[in-house]
């Protein structure tokens, strides 16, 4: 099989990924003609060290921190009704919720704080890598880390409403 076929075999679960990620279709859509793009780009310089699904899905995680920096801070994170979920109505509303209430705190923290959690608890990265993302240090980024941690903890709203989503 071709690496083009390949790659566009791959093309679905990394929508579902970017989609789970940016709440965006249309830049989740992005997001993934560029990393296939990239990945055809650099295919003779994929070693085989990992599986192509691996390697395409770290170049995706890279476009979509760039289109979380491209995104403006202000906009209302949109939550699309082509995000895949199998919960009933009543738990999705539940989700949405606590995700409105947990976008609205994050809203009030530094922009670079906001990143950082987002970086590290839902793109799933690595402090050295958020650290050269954002050109901060580590201690920073720690910091950071544990003060929008500890301010999402401290509201009474997303307490309330992740008890009732459970």
């Amino acid at each position: 099989m071709s690496s083009i076929q390949e790659l566009g075999r791959l093309r679905p679960k990394l929508l579902s990924f970017a989609m789970r990620r940016l709440r965006n279709r249309e830049q989740a859509e992005d997001a993934v003609q560029e990393t296939l793009l990239a990945a055809l780009e650099g295919i003779e310089g994929f070693g085989g060290g990992s599986s192509l699904g691996t390697w395409v899905t770290g170049i995706l995680k890279h476009k979509i921190v760039d289109a979380m920096r491209a995104s403006s801070r202000d906009e209302p994170l949109d939550y699309d009704d082509d995000l895949p979920h199998d919960e009933d109505p009543e738990s999705e509303l539940a989700r949405r919720r606590v995700l409105d209430a947990v976008d609205a705190r994050l809203k009030q923290l530094t922009s670079c704080a906001a990143r950082v959690f987002v970086l590290r608890e839902v793109i799933g990265m690595e402090t050295a890598e958020i650290c050269r993302e954002l050109a901060i240090t580590s201690s920073s980024c720690w910091v950071m880390h544990h003060r929008a941690k500890k301010r999402l903890r401290a509201c009474p709203r997303i307490r309330s409403l992740a008890a009732d989503a459970l």
